[in-house]
């Protein structure tokens, strides 16, 4: 909470009010400045430094010595001597230094300080003074060591997750090869025993089969995006995109679609197995949701970003990026489902309607994430989708 000011409203005739609007943003912002001369035994502080030590500048200013001895009274043993270093060899600095250290106030409460000072010298390079801010940061040092102690327990138990997901549909592959065989053994022998009826139920028992391998498969690889260790090198986005063009040539053929690489994509480090899999996934996203009546097309480009088109997304500003698109033609969505569609087991569909277990895209997100990149989706019904991926160069 910001320090309040009573020895303003107690003392208004001492200030003018460009010195209260001083104190106020000081008080409120919780920082204070201060000035140093080089050989001199006082350090002049700001009113905000005496509130950060908490003295009242009007009442403490004028017994009160500042200088590195008071400093030493509030440090914790652990900071005095980096203190004493830091005081005993200003000229080793360059132009300007920053540190933090912890005080106990005069009221004894225990806070975080950051320091930026700056060094003035003369023009033959001589030290004359050192000039810096010092502001209070215990609350965002109690906000940060709370933040990554969650982020470790969020880690923790993902990991935990991914484990189990791996562990459970390995456990699972076993009994599903056994009701497979025994299954397809039952039709080999006794077809004509079971009839119309059991056929039918045989049949239905076997594909309820297929899609329980199928989602125990999308499993395995959605835990594996981040379940193994993976060597980020230099991969050709060019070639592997035409490798899962030419994978799925059948696919593509029995579709009826077309499939066209608009520019060369460049290279980029990143786990090439990963990205095998993303455009994967995406480019059989786009065969399975054409429209029947239509000729699917289907368009992947790719460019650098300008720095200026990131403004929306602050953690990639400082990095050379790259955007994909993977656009086709096909039924598209309803943009309200654009977050949804990236979420595991979600469906737009029934199973009657496309086949699949709701996981794809869920594995294209995380790998994204993988990559430190962004992953979004645009839609419109019956006008087709475009899925953007936002990926940094280098990591």
């Amino acid at each position: 909470m910001p320090t309040a000011l009573p020895f303003i409203e107690n003392n208004m005739e001492h200030f003018t009010l460009e010195e209260i609007d001083v104190h106020d943003n000081e008080a409120y912002l919780q920082f204070g400045t201060w000035s140093y001369t080089i050989g001199k035994p006082v350090i002049t502080w700001s009113d905000g430094m005496y509130l950060l030590f908490g003295y009242d500048p009007v009442q403490d200013k004028p017994a009160l010595l500042v200088n590195h001895d008071l400093y030493y009274s509030h440090m914790f043993p652990e900071d005095i001597e980096r203190a004493k270093k830091i005081n005993a060899s200003f000229n080793e600095y360059p132009g300007r230094y920053g540190w933090e250290f912890r005080i106990r106030d005069r009221q004894g409460r225990i806070k975080t300080l950051e320091t930026n000072a700056r060094i003035i010298r003369d023009n033959k390079g001589a030290l004359l003074r050192v000039v810096g801010t010092t502001r209070d940061i215990t609350d965002l040092r109690s906000y940060q060591e709370g933040l990554e102690g969650k982020i470790m327990e969020l880690n923790r138990s993902n990991k935990e997750l991914e484990e189990f997901a791996y562990i459970a549909s390995h456990d699972l592959q076993e009994p599903l090869r056994k009701f497979n065989t025994f299954g397809e053994r039952l039709h080999m022998k006794y077809a004509d025993v079971l009839g119309d009826d059991g056929n039918f139920y045989l049949s239905r028992m076997m594909a309820a089969a297929g899609v329980m391998r199928a989602l125990i498969e999308n499993l395995l690889e959605y835990s594996r995006v981040t379940g193994s260790n993976h060597e980020f090198l230099k991969v050709s986005l060019d070639d592997i995109v035409k490798q899962v063009v030419s994978n799925q040539d059948l696919r593509i053929e029995e579709a009826g679609a077309a499939v066209v690489i608009e520019n060369e994509l460049p290279e980029i480090e990143a786990i090439a197995s990963q990205m095998h899999q993303l455009f994967n996934n995406l480019l059989s996203n786009a065969i399975k949701f054409r429209r029947k009546d239509v000729k699917s097309q289907i368009t992947i480009s790719a460019r650098k970003m300008q720095p200026g088109e990131l403004s929306r997304w602050p953690l990639l500003q400082k990095k050379q990026v790259l955007r994909i698109e993977v656009k086709d033609n096909g039924i598209g969505f309803d943009q309200s489902d654009a977050q949804r569609i990236f979420q595991i087991f979600q469906r737009l569909h029934g199973k009657a309607e496309y086949e699949g277990t709701g996981i794809g895209l869920s594995i294209c997100k995380r790998i994204v994430e993988m990559h430190n990149g962004i992953i979004y989706a645009e839609g419109r019904p019956d006008e087709g989708a475009s899925f953007i991926i936002l990926l940094p160069e280098t990591r």
